[in-house]
């Protein structure tokens, strides 16, 4: 197999959904590929990048619907993060390097935009409904990870998520 930059993502991919945020290491990635751990270099300048590209393969399917709410583009975030053991982990990093870049930021943007906020407004908006998110994620992800997962705590995180959402929701209405 050659070495390029997508058999990189995509054995990162696989090590992410297996093992976890904390097995993904570049010398393991390298051992998975049977490289030198500076050949991975080549095609990803750091792990940080790394983690911006598994976050992009995350989140792809969440900017797919131009035409989705607000709410709905949240949910389908915390849909995509939550499928993937360590996703809000993956995501809150990659959010941090390039939050504007990622979806749903622009996607959410655009809609507040266009139900009357002022670019800044809209801005700060989003990313605040993506922090949300994506702390709801980590909060669920942590819990899991900790003690396990009951259905009816599930339920409770989601039922605790639609009410955060509502309440962002009302307040950026307001402005």
């Amino acid at each position: 197999m050659a070495l390029n930059r997508p058999a990189v993502v995509d054995a990162a991919w696989e090590l992410l959904r297996t093992y976890g945020l904390g097995d993904l290491t570049m010398r393991r990635l390298a051992r998975e590929l049977e490289v030198q751990p500076g050949a991975l270099y080549w095609h990803v300048a750091n792990k940080q990048e790394l983690l911006l590209a598994l976050a992009e393969r995350m989140l792809a399917p969440v900017g797919e619907d131009e035409d989705r709410s607000p709410a709905d583009l949240l949910r389908a975030l915390r849909r995509a993060v939550l499928a993937v053991r360590d996703g809000a982990d993956v995501v809150a990093v990659a959010h941090a390097l390039a939050p504007h870049e990622l979806p749903p930021t622009a996607q959410l943007v655009a809609r507040l935009r266009a139900n009357g906020l002022d670019d800044v407004a809209a801005r700060q908006g989003a990313l605040a409904l993506v922090r949300f998110g994506l702390g709801s994620v980590a909060a669920q992800q942590t819990r899991t990870a900790i003690g396990g997962s009951t259905p009816a705590q599930d339920a409770a995180d989601e039922e605790d998520f639609e009410a955060g959402l509502a309440v962002l929701l009302r307040g950026l209405a307001v402005r």
